[in-house]
């Protein structure tokens, strides 16, 4: 007879099994860490790494015999399209990148907490196969590897671009062999059984896969932080987040452990993690970058559709990145893809009148939340360089923000949690962040076809009212782009308030938006203004949450939004705003 089953003792044997439920899925975790932990090569451990206390970690790689010269010269300050040109020269070889990458990339996860899955044994074979064909051939062409070949979609060799670079993907893009989580407890010891179409084409195209970065739990939040990994932290400033859910590809390239990833964006999750980071990246239109076979939560919601997009250290990046995936023709690997080849003319702005005087449209703030004084100054900035530079600047008044921002969340809640809470199931791990604490139903059908009619009257009524702005400018053409903060506030300290409404209106209008770096938050230059005209219960959160000295040196970026399906646009203006600023602060005195 069990001793715990009368009633006087029940409550004691509920909380005592509730206890082994925990320690079950905790014992998990620790165990699965452990594990990983044990793939970061020896030789690659930090001998004396900084005190918790030392918050900004960017420069540690760069200190003496962090890494070695060669290291050093590789990873720490070459653009995409240098280190492509360096590698393609015979500079260096695809095995000394690989290996330098694979180095750096462990010691920003000893900084930061940003991998996952590390798989460099096959990283390395792959850098040897490039690095045997173009001892042979003279070419960075891409050979079949052993994980590529098992497409059977396309003989690899018959492709002609140098895009042999280490590219690293977030948790979420499966590549055949490696372990395999979502960041959820309850997948742990499943392995990928294929490759997600993007890892195939990268592949393909000549790129070496070397790791996986961490994520919010099951994509639900906006920082990297799951009970499996725990959390990644921001190398700018430990202190706040490095954003999410992306965010372990937003360290881990922060701190050039990468020059260049892949992660995803449903609200913001691409964009935020690059603008707390101080990197560029491109929420592209749905499916213009293939999404097949990546996993992802909430499978079959395709009203509000995740995408895949890059974050770089530099803008070339951006270019270079769609170019590779899109001249492999995506659309013949995923049904779902438009059949858009990179187009030149777009690239060009032939329709922005070949891009000699564009207008932007400042968006100040959104009407609901007020941006923080870093945001301010940076649009300034913005401004001033863009008149300089010949283009026009205007003010935005934005359209339905709080309705945009409610339709978004009231899709991703539309089953009422219920593939969250059945992934949680499986382990008994607790739920994170705050993405079912208003409690809300789940949808039927009816409701879930009301919802989709709304959203289609919104999207079409925001692309009037955009339409309707060449009354405003002296180009004869609508705006060209609008130019608004990535959030309402800089990177906010671990579980902190932030508003998605600044990037969540891209995603239910399928806009293509991209980041800007612009500035970091300076105690001197930002102070916290008096307020007491909140617009909001949003607005004050943001603001009561702003602290100048606790968040000092965390990066605030801007978005470059344009119009459905126009990757190629947003990255042309991306780099004039960038040129433009540069040279606007280069001649300043």
């Amino acid at each position: 007879m069990d001793p715990l089953a009368n009633s006087a003792t029940y409550p004691l044997k509920a909380a005592l099994t509730q206890y082994i439920h925990d320690m079950t899925w905790q014992t998990t975790a620790a165990q699965y860490l452990e594990e990983r932990d044990k793939s970061i090569p020896k030789e690659y451990l930090l001998t004396l790494p900084p005190a918790d206390d030392v918050l900004d970690v960017k420069d540690y790689p760069t200190l003496p015999g962090v890494l070695s010269p060669l290291e050093l010269e590789i990873t720490q300050s070459l653009t995409v399209t240098q280190l492509l040109e360096a590698i393609k020269a015979g500079r260096y070889t695809a095995l000394q990148v690989t290996e330098a990458f694979c180095h750096r990339a462990t010691i920003a996860h000893q900084l930061t907490n940003c991998l996952t899955e590390l798989f460099f044994d096959k990283a390395l074979e792959r850098a040897r196969e490039l690095d045997e064909y173009y001892e042979k051939t003279g070419k960075t062409i891409a050979v079949v590897s052993k994980v590529a070949s098992s497409s059977r979609h396309r003989d690899s060799k018959s492709l002609t671009f140098p895009y042999t670079v280490p590219i690293s993907l977030k948790d979420q893009i499966e590549v055949e062999g490696t372990n395999f989580t979502m960041s959820y407890v309850g997948w742990v010891g499943n392995k990928a059984k294929h490759n997600a179409v993007i890892a195939d084409i990268l592949l393909a195209q000549g790129a070496v896969l070397y790791c996986r970065t961490n994520m919010s739990q099951g994509l639900w939040f906006g920082e990297g932080y799951n009970n499996v990994y725990g959390r990644t932290l921001n190398p700018f400033n430990r202190n706040v987040t490095c954003g999410g859910s992306s965010g372990g590809e937003g360290a881990l390239i922060g701190l050039r452990g990468s020059l260049l990833g892949v992660g995803s964006d449903i609200g913001g999750s691409v964009r935020i993690p690059a603008a707390y980071q101080g990197l560029y990246g491109v929420r592209g239109s749905y499916a213009r970058i293939p999404y097949c076979k990546a996993s992802n939560s909430c499978e079959g919601q395709e009203m509000v559709r995740s995408v895949l997009g890059p974050l770089t250290v530099s803008v070339d990046g951006l270019k270079t990145f769609y170019k590779a995936v899109l001249d492999a023709k995506p659309w013949e690997l995923d049904p779902w893809t438009p059949r858009m080849p990179w187009s030149d003319s777009a690239y060009n702005l032939v329709d922005h009148g070949n891009g000699e005087k564009l207008c932007f449209a400042i968006m100040w703030d959104d009407g609901v939340v007020k941006p923080c004084p870093p945001y301010e100054r940076g649009m300034k900035e913005v401004k001033d360089a863009l008149l300089a530079a010949g283009h026009e600047v205007i003010d935005w008044t934005p359209y339905k923000s709080a309705e945009a921002r409610d339709l978004l969340m009231r899709f991703f809640t539309a089953d009422g949690g219920y593939d969250l809470k059945k992934q949680l199931a499986l382990s008994g791990e607790p739920q994170l962040g705050s993405i079912l604490e208003r409690g809300v139903p789940e949808l039927s059908a009816h409701e879930v076809f009301d919802l989709c009619y709304r959203r289609s009257a919104f999207v079409k009524d925001s692309l009037d009212y955009w339409n309707a702005t060449t009354s405003q400018t002296t180009t004869g053409r609508p705006v060209d782009a609008i130019i608004a903060p990535a959030c309402g506030g800089p990177p906010q300290p671990h579980d902190g308030f932030m508003w998605l409404g600044y990037t969540g209106f891209c995603n239910l209008n399928d806009y293509t938006a991209s980041i800007l770096p612009a500035t970091q938050v300076d105690p001197a230059r930002d102070p916290k203004p008096s307020r007491t005209d909140f617009i909001g219960e949003d607005d004050r959160k943001t603001y009561e949450q702003y602290d100048p000295v606790f968040m000092k040196g965390a990066p605030c970026s801007l978005q470059i939004i344009g119009k459905k399906y126009e990757e190629e646009a947003v990255i042309r203006m991306t780099e004039i705003a960038d040129a433009a600023l540069k040279q606007y602060r280069g001649g300043r005195t």
